[in-house]
Order: structure tokens, then sequence, then C-alpha cells
């Protein structure tokens, strides 16, 4: 073999192994691809897992069984098209039942027209054969639009008027429209309710909430609230210290006696949240579905009062606590003290913690399992024989029956509902209440920008990095292998 056959034959070689090394470089990447494809992680390791969806989101997501097709109306090029993308693929990567395309309105209006376009932003959601437009491309409004469509009939929870209330349209601190808002986005609808006005509770009520009443109720209306709750209805009742509503028999009729106390407490944990003495804070929840998620979780409550369970209730009226205060707490009878501002704990009247503070009562209907007489009527409920009787509709009477009692109000106030764990608290007992138990869940508050910020040190280390060191050590390997190459020849 000549010298130029030698050649050739090694060149060939050469040659052969190279291109063999590139179509394996190629079928690696190509099977990762597909593998990437079929089974992509994420991992998001920012603080506030501003890049993921909310547990709401992801435990409603859990509830698509069926393919869920999202058409985006944007312009091409607009910089909110990336975002929403961004956001989408969240959707696709949670269930991959769910799909998205974009339409650009400019390019395509008669399609854009018959869908309902209206604005840039706008989703429209379409799900065994329904459709469901949202108004922009946030997860705030896509979630809810995914809510409709798989809840088309919202159920209704009803917020008891005409005894001082906290209202559902009050904007104010006091007032509970943050907490209605909520429930509407959470796919409920609210609304409000008079018993003066009316003899008896809707029969499409889910849930029946009487948030802080300042003055009594009448007998006819604690009458129209037993007989629905009897019937297998939700009750949710939220009280302020010394004021009863008129609820303390209908209440311990149920077990619930109302302690006639305000509760205070000054731990470490409440000062360094800003915590006054008068805003008990909770870290201890029942075993229940409605706090079952609450780990490290704290809920502050300004202005509560005790509760006490009966332990002599009927059998078939089970009582769980869902909230107790530290035990640091303490409560103060009548309102002497607050005149003199004498907060403190006084050994000689005061009563030490911790106080259950939320309560849960699941009701058997009578006869249902021991036979055991139902509780007896209120007093005042007695005397008031001639009401009318109430509408049945929708009642199941051998369906076991919940009330909710809460010995605070401020909690879920426009002023506290965001607060810490407030507005999860409200939100799992209605949920709970009104057979919404897949979003019970904690942690729906709003995903907020966090800011990097870096201390001079941090700066000059990461500017030495990124301008001195890596480009040096680049160009340092870039002369080595030229030299190497070059003592070759």
């Amino acid at each position: 073999m000549g010298l130029a056959d030698w050649k050739t034959k090694r060149t060939l070689i050469y040659g052969t192994g190279s291109a063999t090394a590139i179509v394996v470089v190629l079928i690696i990447l190509a099977f990762l691809a597909l593998l990437g494809e079929r089974y992509h992680w994420r991992w998001d390791v920012t603080l506030d897992k501003s890049q993921s969806l909310t547990a709401t989101t992801k435990n409603l997501l859990g509830e698509v069984k069926e393919p869920l097709q999202m058409t985006v109306f944007y312009p091409e090029g607009q910089s909110e098209r990336q975002e929403a993308k961004a956001l989408l693929e969240n959707y696709h990567y949670r269930n991959r039942l769910i799909s998205y395309d974009f339409v650009d309105p400019e390019r395509h209006p008669l399609v854009a027209q018959q869908a309902g376009f209206r604005y840039p932003g706008n989703v429209l959601l379409e799900y065994q054969g329904r459709k469901q437009m949202a108004n922009n491309s946030t997860e705030e409004e896509i979630t809810n639009a995914i809510r409709k469509l798989l809840n088309p009939e919202q159920k209704k929870i009803y917020f008891l008027t005409g005894h001082g209330e906290r209202g559902i349209d009050d904007a104010g601190r006091n007032g509970f429209q943050t907490a209605a808002k909520a429930l509407q986005n959470e796919g409920f609808e609210v609304l409000a309710l008079n018993l003066v006005s009316q003899p008896q509770v809707p029969g499409d009520a889910a849930v029946v909430v009487v948030a802080g009443p300042e003055k009594p109720l009448f007998p006819h209306e604690i009458v129209a609230l037993k007989t629905y709750l009897d019937q297998g209805g939700r009750l949710f009742i939220l009280l302020e210290p010394f004021n009863d509503g008129g609820l303390k028999d209908f209440l311990a009729a149920y077990g619930v006696d109302l302690d006639d106390r305000m509760i205070l407490d000054v731990n470490q944990v409440s000062q360094a949240l800003g915590a006054s003495v008068t805003m008990p804070m909770v870290i201890n929840y029942g075993d229940h579905k409605i706090t079952q998620k609450f780990t490290n979780v704290v809920t502050l409550f300004p202005l509560a009062r005790p509760l006490t369970l009966n332990p002599s209730t009927p059998e078939r009226i089970h009582l769980f606590t869902l909230a107790t205060t530290m035990e640091s707490s303490w409560a103060k009878k009548g309102q002497e003290w607050i005149k003199a501002g004498k907060v403190g704990f006084d050994a000689g009247q005061d009563q030490k913690g911790p106080f259950p503070l939320a309560v849960l009562a699941e009701i058997q209907p009578p006869g249902s399992q021991t036979g055991a007489e139902p509780p007896a009527e209120p007093t005042d409920a007695k005397e008031d024989k001639n009401v009318d009787k109430p509408q049945e509709k929708g009642q199941d009477k051998d369906k076991t029956y919940y009330l909710a009692v809460f010995g605070n109000t401020g909690f879920a106030d426009n002023n506290y509902f965001n607060l810490s764990g407030n507005g999860d608290l409200f939100l799992n007992t209605v949920n709970f209440l009104a057979e919404q138990e897949s979003q019970i869940t904690v942690g729906r508050q709003e995903k907020k920008s966090q800011p990097l910020m870096l201390t001079g040190y941090q700066s000059w280390v990461l500017l030495l990095m990124s301008l001195v060191l890596i480009p040096l050590a680049m160009i340092m390997a870039g002369v080595n292998a030229y030299l190497r190459r070059r003592r070759r020849r």
C-alpha cells in the first residue's frame, strides 16, 4: 500500500467515525427531545412560587376529565401575549387535557367576531360543548371561567341582613365586600337574605351566613333558621363579644354555649406580627377537612369571644373544635376593664386560655342514629308558632346538617380578610358547608413580585463573575487549545 492509499484510507476511517459520531449525537438529542415532550418537568424555585399556579387552581384542574380548549385573542407582537402563553403553558403542564392556541383578532377578525371577542386578552374556553369567555388572561379570570364550565349551576350563599350584620356590598373597613368577592371567585352566587320580609330561608340556599348581627333576631327568624338547619341546611354564624344576636339559646340547643367574655392575648409571635392585645392569634387547629391543610398557618381574630362545648350534648350532635387560641391567652368578663384600660391578666377574675374560638356541629337527623330527641326549641321560638310553614323544596330531611359557629366576625371583614390565613379559613368553612370540598385549600393569596435585592459585595461578585472571570476563562481556554494544536503540527 502506497503512501497516498494509506492517507486516503485514514481519511475515510476518520470521516466515517466523525459522521457516525454526529449521527449518534443527533439520535440521542432526538430521543431526549421525545422524552422531554412526554415527561417534561418543571421546578419553580421562586420564594413565593410566582411561576406556578395557585393551590386552588391546581385542585380545580384535577376535575377536568375531558379536553378543554382555550383560545386567546391577542395581536402578534403584543408583550402581554408572551405572558399569557407562559401562564397557559402552566395549565397545560398541570393537565394535558388542556390545550390552547392564539388568534390575532386583527388578522382574523371574522374568527374573533364569531367567538365573541371584545378586546385583547379575551380567552374563550370550550369544554363538553359549552363555552365560557374569560375577560382577560389572568389566572383568576381563567380559573373562574373553568369553574363555571365545570359547575354551570352556581350554588347560592345567603347573608342574613336586617340586624346590623356586615354588608356584602360594604367596601368599608368593617364590610364583607372582600369576602363576598372571594366567594364569587370560588364560583358561588352571593345574595342578601332578609327574613323579616320573607318567612323562610329559600330552598336553593347552599349556606346561610349570619355575620355579626348587632341587634337580636326576631323569634320567627330564629324559627326559620332552625327549620332550615333541621331540614339539612348549612348555617354559618359569626358573633362579636358582648352581643349574641339573640342566638344564645338557639346555639345552646346544639351544644355550643356562648361565653360572655372577651379574649386577650400577648406573646412573642403576635408582637412580631404587630397584633394588639385584643387580637388573639390561632396556630392550633382541629383535625377536620376545613383545617387539615393549616400547617404553620396563623390566623388573627380582632375582638373575639370564647365558645364552650357542652359535654351533655345529645349523641347525634358531634362537635369539632376548628380553632383554639394559644395558652398565653386569657379572657375578661364585662366591659368595665375596657373603660379603665386594664387589659392585663387579673388572676382573681380572669380566665386563663386556651379557648375554643371556632366550632363545627355535625348534626344527624332526629332518630337517624340513636333515636334521641331533637334539640329543644329556643325559648323565643316556642312563643311563635304561627309563622308560615317553611319551604321544603331542595331540602333533604335525612341529610346530615352542619352548624359552624365562630366567636369572631372581624377576621373576615375587608380589613382582615387577606391577613395571613384568615381568608382561607373563612372560604374553607363556606366551601365545606356548601359541599365544595375540592376547593378547600390554603394559599389563595395573590402573587406578588419579589425583587432581587443584592448587597454591595454581592453586586461586585456578580459583576466580576459575568464580565471578567468567565470571559477571561473562555479566552484562556481558547488560547490553550490554539497552542496545543500548533504544537501537534
